[in-house]
């Protein structure tokens, strides 16, 4: 099975620098179909190669791999219910505007919360508070930072544990995974490398109030989580970003997942089948469908700010894992998803191909 055309467009877009570097895996269950590693995972202020020992800053993969996972985890084994509200598990919650919304809603990003806000602009001690007010009304999917965030609160709540702790565990130490947790990654010569300071950040806290008092990073931000929410309110562990992980343990923890090392067949069905939202379709901690057309309408998956993407197809148990540092050495909006979609469909043609030359 040939992914030249895969390879090609890959490392053309590492050759006209509209990325510094990739890894990328194709494969299922069993089976490895492609994998390569490309470019670089530092180009300032020195360059660095690219590996596939290269360990990447998730992003937004934390939600469905750390905090969806071990909240279905819990509601598995009875330890809460996500048919439960954030009242009965966040006492600051009661009497609020959000206090009857379900972990459920949360999950599938249908809570009403709002999509971001600083949270670091709030003292520590106000800062449930001021969540358990913020909330808009909105019948479809509304992609909320916030809502995993109080997810991440409730199971160290719930547990009396610190949430990285709680994901090492339950997963990573079942696993035998020593490369997948939460940051810092002090060995800085292993991680790629993100933004050089934080001016994407800066600029967006500007438009909810006063950043005078915050320190915000000059340096290059590496083996540091790059979200600000996660690094100024969490010290690296939140809800909704500071997930670490190489590609080696990215690949293991997806085929445990599917193949039922973490969850019973019934939650694992539940988490990637139920699904909320007609415009946008959201699983319990996944994007539902997220290329319509490409692959089968079953599959789902999730990618991160910082340029990575992990896609599922159930029906055929195919696994796409794309790592990128896109946002090193400055945030370009916009950029990935159209890479992300060409990914998919060279894949798809790759594999629609390889089986019509075997029937």
């Amino acid at each position: 099975m040939s992914f030249s055309k895969l390879d090609d467009f890959l490392t053309d877009l590492v050759h006209k620098r509209r990325i510094p570097g990739f890894v990328c895996w194709v494969g299922n269950l069993s089976t490895s179909f492609y994998e390569r590693a490309y470019g670089f995972a530092q180009l300032k202020p020195k360059r660095i190669d690219m590996s596939k020992n290269t360990v990447f800053d998730l992003a937004s993969l934390t939600k469905p791999l750390a905090t969806a996972l071990l909240i279905m985890l819990m509601h598995e084994k009875g330890i809460l219910d996500i048919d439960h509200t954030l009242e009965q598990y966040l006492p600051v919650f009661k009497g609020k505007p959000n206090a009857r919304k379900s972990l459920r809603q949360l999950l599938t990003h249908t809570g009403g919360m709002p999509a971001w806000y600083p949270t670091y602009l709030i003292s520590e001690t106000q800062r449930l508070e001021f969540l358990s007010g913020l909330s808009i009304i909105d019948e479809e999917p509304v992609y909320s930072c916030l809502g995993y965030i109080l997810l991440a609160n409730i199971v160290e709540n719930i547990t009396g544990m610190g949430f990285n702790r709680y994901f090492e565990d339950n997963i990573t130490s079942k696993l035998g995974l020593h490369t997948i947790g939460f940051g810092p990654v002090h060995d800085q010569e292993t991680v790629a490398a993100t933004e050089l300071g934080s001016k994407h950040e800066r600029a967006m806290a500007r438009r909810h109030g006063d950043i005078s008092t915050i320190k915000w990073r000059p340096h290059l931000i590496q083996g540091e989580v790059h979200d600000g929410n996660a690094y100024y309110s969490y010290g690296g562990v939140a809800g909704n970003a500071g997930l670490f992980s190489n590609l080696t343990d990215l690949v293991a923890i997806t085929r445990a997942y599917m193949s039922g090392g973490l969850l019973n067949p019934a939650t694992l069905h539940m988490m990637i089948y139920e699904r909320a939202g007609s415009r946008e379709r959201r699983n319990l901690g996944w994007c539902a469908d997220p290329y319509p057309d490409l692959l089968s309408p079953e599959s789902f998956g999730h990618t991160g700010f910082t340029g990575t993407m992990l896609t599922i197809d159930p029906r055929t148990n195919l696994i796409v894992i794309l790592l990128t540092n896109a946002i090193h050495p400055k945030v370009r909006l916009g950029l990935m998803n159209p890479i992300r979609r060409t990914v998919i469909q060279l894949i798809s043609d790759t594999l629609s191909v390889n089986r019509k030359l075997g029937s």
